[in-house]
């Protein structure tokens, strides 16, 4: 065999080996994306789940604060009227059942999995990526802020309202969905405070609290019902 010859052989044996090798990570390449993307639509799944918890969470404190809000009102109707309206007792009855301290705390283990994972970026439509980052970034430090406020604000709220009227109760914490049962046993209704603009403002401002924080569950709640479709599309493509 020639020098010639022995150089086309070893050239096409060369070209062969190369060749597999080129294969054989294309194909490796492929299985590994393959495998990340596999990872990525279960973790997609698992997000479609914990959305579908939160929103539980989220009607049920949108639901509380629709029922406080219209305490607020009622009681400020009944101090307009002169206390046409309500009795002392349902007064009282209707202060103990305000809460304006609901807060909302989103499940972000999935979300955090996504981005360490590096399945984030694997994900194909960028409006669920940029409205994930809004949900667990922008709107979950929104969230965090203003429920601060609302904490402080209620604290004062009824050391107010349980010092002025001396309200006392007993909490069966057994019953009820989260905060338990209240149940009034003594009260002394303060006639003055009741219809001073002191209280008034503070009821006011309760119902500012309420609306603000009701308009933000009720944002959250819309985007998560935005990135349950998005998702969904996600994984079905």
């Amino acid at each position: 065999m020639s020098i010639i010859d022995n150089i086309k052989k070893y050239s096409v044996e060369s070209l062969v080996i190369l060749f597999s090798i080129i294969l054989s990570f294309y194909i490796e390449g492929r299985r590994d994306l393959a495998e990340k993307n596999s990872n990525k639509n279960k973790l997609i799944t698992d997000l479609i789940n914990t959305i579908d918890e939160d929103q539980k969470q989220l009607d049920y404190i949108k639901s509380e604060m629709n029922r406080s809000s219209k305490i607020i009102n009622e009681l400020q109707g009944d101090i307009l009227s002169r206390n046409k309206n309500l009795s002392e007792k349902e007064v009282i009855n209707r202060l103990t059942e305000i809460n304006i301290m609901y807060s909302y705390f989103a499940q972000e283990g999935i979300f955090n999995q996504l981005i360490s994972t590096g399945s984030f970026e694997l994900i194909e439509k960028t409006e669920l990526k940029l409205l994930l980052l809004k949900i667990y970034n922008h709107q979950n430090d929104r969230n965090t802020s203003i429920s601060v406020l609302i904490d402080n604000f209620a604290v004062d709220f009824f050391n107010q309202v349980y010092s002025k009227f001396r309200i006392n109760i007993d909490q069966n914490n057994l019953e009820g969905e989260i905060y338990g049962v209240k149940q009034l046993t003594n009260y002394n209704f303060n006639e003055e405070y009741y219809f001073s603009d002191e209280f008034f403002g503070l009821l006011t401002r309760a119902e500012i609290y309420v609306n603000n924080y009701s308009r933000l569950i009720s944002d959250i709640s819309n985007n998560l019902n935005q990135a349950k479709i998005y998702a969904e599309y996600e994984i079905n493509d």
